[in-house]
């Protein structure tokens, strides 16, 4: 009998091996260059028209955080005409909500993640809203001449995609006038129980005195979104912003090298708090070059097996010539090398304060989350000046020195301290390249004694300014050195390390992957202009130009990577003879989503976890209703002349609706029942439900 069935195809192993290094690459190089380029870019667009912040996150900075998804299902949809992107989103779907959820909950400060009701409600409202949509927009299968193997087709027509596509309007709606909604939610049904208590009660402050410091917590409007007040109601449980009550401090008489630590005060507070190793106790928190660094304290002497040898091997075989090409290979200490997250440093002599804070980076802030929405830096508070430099290699080079403010906003329950920028805000401070206001200065603490000693240090500097009343007093004040004027000439406008700087103090697993991704890195770091450029009072000055190149060239790169990515999986999938929806649900998904896994986690271990879960959340009803609505009404509109698409085998496509809509009401009794509280336990339930469901895509291919 001859065999109808198509025959699979087989490879080498070194065909094998190419083609899961070129997915690997192409998650790489989608994760990089939107998180590196395309949300900075798209973050600098907004700022120069003055986009709102709730417009901006769920439209241009959503679009750049879920471009590795949106691209995929545009590659598979119009070039390669496959399920992939389907797949891709569906799996995502699943990853962000059980995945990232849990992520989030085992990053949080306190082990438990306190979530605003009404922010989540929003979501799961609209997420929800999504499913069904795609539900119906699904429903119309039908077999298709031509097919022998008999599965049904699904037929999207453009009224389905409308559906699917329209919900994200009215979405942006809501989340643009989310006052107004809330307002009228509250005035409306004020008498039902479950309305009543989405505001929190108010907690008291407390008798803390900070002198000329005013205290509050931080109407922060349009530069903070996520900790605004919106009637009454914070958008960030306090709860989530618990921090370790240690410092330990070096203190020091007549030279800048001449401290000491104060020994019994660094046994008593870490016998108080419970923390010990305090120089590298560095988990807590942080972007890529904030916290997290678990080689912070002593980095320099834990350098790898393989960063010694490279080192010495130059050291050993290049003169001064020669070694020029490598010199990114012999770069000076960061500051973590000789400060531990938790010191702090005193200077009788200069009257100095040093420490490390974290500090919001003005290139993220339209971002709902970022991995580098907030970097560490190492900060220095005198009378005369203030000024800080990040946790990064030839530190003195990205130095940025701070106007001479005199009003400072603190929010003693997040541990946030608001600098203004003394700038007026008017048409005459708006930067001449970017046409963008002077930012204000969001600092956040990492424990509570430092956050005091810090408010306690920038009180006695807004009272010191506010008592200069002749302006040529102010100006002899803040007079720079010729040091600072020389160090202002030599100074380094990125302040954010570079794509092709070595990894110095980086695990022997993490010099091995730079080496082998430095091709990639040296040509995306040539390609697209990085926009994350500084002047020396730590304001940014990108031209509107440079961001325009940098999106169009973030675009080539997307595609490209999209591309690659679609056409290796696909290729995997016919050697594994799997559908290609199959390999979306579970490669291409978690390869796509690992990069708001790593974002998530560092909201949360800042204290955004709230953020991090109805981020997820919002991902969620994104790639729904723009990643694949979008494509199917441009190619039922201009691809199939408004007749339905029928390229799509349902393939479990219609059970994989059916299981996101299991997962979400799994989160939404979960919710109910903790009083929108995920604990721990959720935590390694949704890690459960997560490998159950990957055994149930996996199993259907190969067991039922």
């Amino acid at each position: 009998m001859e065999n109808d069935q198509d025959e699979v195809p087989t490879a080498s192993w070194a065909m094998w091996l190419w083609l899961i290094f070129v997915a690997i690459v192409s998650f790489w190089c989608q994760a990089t260059v939107t998180e590196e380029r395309f949300v900075p870019a798209l973050n600098v667009i907004a700022n120069r028209f003055r986009i709102p912040d709730d417009i901006a996150g769920a439209t241009l900075m959503a679009a750049g955080a879920s471009s590795p998804e949106l691209f995929s299902s545009f590659v598979s949809l119009f070039i390669t005409h496959s399920s992939l992107g389907l797949g891709t989103v569906f799996g995502s779907e699943v990853f962000n909500q059980l995945i990232i959820c849990a992520g989030a909950v085992y990053s949080s400060k306190t082990g438990n993640l306190q979530l605003n009701k009404a922010v989540v409600i929003r979501e799961v409202f609209f997420y929800a809203l999504g499913i069904v949509a795609l539900y119906f927009a699904l429903q119309d299968t039908k077999p298709v001449e031509g097919d022998a193997s008999g599965i049904d087709h699904i037929f999207i027509g453009f009224g389905d995609a409308v559906m699917v596509f329209g919900g994200y309007i009215f979405y942006v709606l809501v989340c643009a006038n989310m006052d107004a909604v809330v307002n009228f939610v509250f005035s409306t049904f004020a008498s039902l129980p479950f309305v009543s208590s989405l505001v929190p009660a108010k907690k008291e402050d407390g008798n803390t005195n900070y002198g000329s410091i005013r205290h509050c917590d931080i109407p922060v409007g349009d530069d903070l979104p996520f900790l605004q007040e919106a009637s009454g109601l914070i958008q960030e449980p306090v709860g989530n912003f618990e921090t370790v009550e240690f410092c330990r401090t070096k203190s020091g008489g007549e030279s800048e090298s001449d401290f000491y630590f104060s020994e019994e005060r660094q046994a008593a507070e870490a016998s108080a708090s419970g923390v010990s190793n305090v120089s590298g106790d560095v988990g807590g928190g942080g972007g890529s070059s904030g916290g997290g660094d678990s080689s912070m304290g002593g980095s320099r002497n834990r350098q790898g097996i393989l960063e010694k040898g490279i080192r010495r091997t130059l050291s050993k075989y290049s003169d001064g010539t020669s070694l020029r090409p490598f010199r990114f290979l012999m770069s000076e200490e960061k500051p973590s090398d000789d400060h531990g997250l938790y010191d702090i440093e005193e200077n009788a002599y200069e009257e100095r304060l040093s420490c490390f804070m974290w500090q919001r980076s003005c290139f993220y802030s339209k971002a709902r989350f970022a991995t580098h929405g907030w970097h560490l830096r190492w900060f220095s508070f005198m009378h005369n000046q203030v000024y800080s430099v990040p946790n990064r290699t030839n530190a003195d080079r990205h130095r940025v020195k701070y106007p001479p403010f005199t009003d400072v906003t603190i929010d003693s329950r997040r541990l946030i301290i608001k600098i203004v920028n003394p700038a007026p805000q008017n048409d005459e401070s708006i930067n001449n390249k970017t046409r963008m206001k002077q930012n204000d200065f969001y600092l956040m603490a990492p424990s509570s004694p430092i956050f005091e000693r810090v408010v306690g240090k920038l009180s006695e500097i807004v009272e010191l300014r506010r008592s200069s009343q002749q302006q040529d007093d102010m100006a002899g004040l803040l007079a720079a050195s010729p040091r600072d004027a020389s160090e202002r000439l030599d100074r380094d406008e990125h302040d954010f390390e570079s794509l092709i700087e070595f990894p110095a103090g980086g695990s022997n697993l993490a010099i091995v992957f730079f080496f082998v991704l430095f091709p990639f890195r040296a040509l995306m770091h040539y390609t697209v202009p990085d926009v994350r450029t500084m002047d020396g009072a730590g304001n940014p000055n990108t031209s509107l130009t440079t961001a325009s190149i940098a999106i169009a060239m973030c675009l080539v790169w997307l595609i490209v990577g999209s591309y690659a990515m679609v056409a290796s999986l696909e290729a995997l999938a016919a050697l594994l003879d799997i559908p290609d929806a199959v390999i979306g649900y579970t490669v291409s998904a978690a390869g796509t989503s690992l990069p708001n896994y790593v974002a998530s986690a560092v909201a949360a271990r800042n204290g955004f976890g709230n953020m991090a879960v109805s981020n997820a959340l919002g991902s969620n009803t994104f790639n729904i209703m723009i990643g694949l609505g979008l494509p199917w009404v441009l190619y039922t509109s201009f691809g199939t002349g408004f007749e339905p698409y029928n390229e799509l085998r349902n393939e479990g496509i219609i059970q994989g609706v059916l299981i996101m809509a299991a997962v979400l009401l799994l989160l939404v009794v979960l919710l109910l029942q903790s009083g929108f509280v995920l604990h721990m336990w959720h935590g390694h339930l949704f890690v459960v439900c997560y490998v159950a469901y990957l055994v149930y895509v996996i199993g259907g291919v190969y067991f039922w």
